[in-house]
């Protein structure tokens, strides 16, 4: 996140809550989805805050955040009648790059998309410096991945934030600013070591895609997100995808300022009862008048 941006929402994030608690912001009617929970995690440690990425396991207890300072963070989810309500074993590992180690310049360790693969390896993607690398586990030294010379174009805050793996292990990646026609977002994938271009999907310059997930249903659920000079709204589609072409675009929710904070992580799993779950995280900014928060809504069977 720029840091004008990130000062401007420190200014505004609290005027947002105020206008929320006076009835001037709220839902949409157009909801599919069903809010769960929201669970404000806190921790005192340095390193805590900042998320823009979330994995979780099958049955949506394990675990695995990445945070825009650098930081792999996995732990369990704990329930109580479904919700959130705590998260124990937390365990932080420091991001590191080719050479084995933990670069010092924070624009170097912007770590924003996330995705684990079946086998275990992770894939981050970063903005300051654009890249994408793999990991064996959390901790481990990072991998150098493909790179595509249009990549090169994307503005510096407006990178790849949103990553996605299908059920199949294949990998696509979403930047945030749209690389050429604004009034579509671009999809790329990863072919034979190769990016490629995938697909596209119709665009809302007020939202920016920020998190991205294939549920256990084979649909690609995208997670973005607005800023207005108040506070964040927040809005989630998903899409059937059959090779390199997305249709049945379907708005599963859609909540304006004040009611959720910099949601920007997104895992997408089936619960006991056979319900797809939305799991997202948010990104705090590291400030106080911000918050870490678990959220959770579900769909309709």
């Amino acid at each position: 996140m720029r840091r004008s941006f990130a000062i401007a929402v420190a200014a505004c994030v609290l005027s947002a809550g105020l206008l929320a608690g006076r009835g001037l912001s709220g839902n949409t009617s157009s909801d599919l989805a069903e809010h769960v929970s929201t669970y404000t995690w806190r921790l005192h440690d340095g390193w805590f805050g900042g998320f823009s990425g979330i994995e979780l396991s099958e049955d949506g207890r394990q675990m695995v955040a990445i945070s825009d300072r650098g930081m792999f963070v996995t732990g369990t989810l704990q329930r109580e009648v479904g919700a959130v309500s705590g998260i124990k074993n937390v365990e932080a590992f420091r991001v590191l790059d080719t050479k084995d180690s933990f670069p010092k310049k924070a624009g170097l360790r912007d770590s924003e998309g996330l995705v684990l693969q079946k086998d275990g390896k992770l894939v981050v993607s970063f903005e300051g410096k654009h890249r994408l690398n793999r990991f064996v586990q959390p901790g481990a030294k990072a991998q150098g991945m493909a790179w595509r010379k249009e990549f090169n174009r994307m503005k510096l805050n407006g990178g790849f934030e949103a990553l996605a793996i299908n059920n199949w292990g294949k990998i696509f990646a979403i930047p945030e600013q749209p690389l050429g026609d604004d009034s579509v977002t671009q999809v790329f994938t990863l072919e034979k070591g190769q990016w490629e271009k995938a697909f596209t999907l119709p665009r809302a310059k007020q939202f920016q895609p920020v998190g991205a997930d294939f549920g256990p249903d084979g649909r690609l659920y995208v997670l973005e997100r607005g800023f207005n000079g108040l506070g964040f709204r927040v809005r989630v589609r998903s899409f059937a995808v059959e090779g390199n072409t997305v249709s049945d675009e379907k708005l599963l929710l859609r909540k304006d300022i004040g009611i959720h904070d910099n949601l920007e992580g997104l895992a997408v799993w089936r619960d006991e009862a056979g319900r797809i779950r939305l799991t997202m995280i948010s990104d705090d900014n590291f400030r106080l008048i911000q918050r870490t928060e678990i959220v959770e809504y579900v769909l309709p069977q």
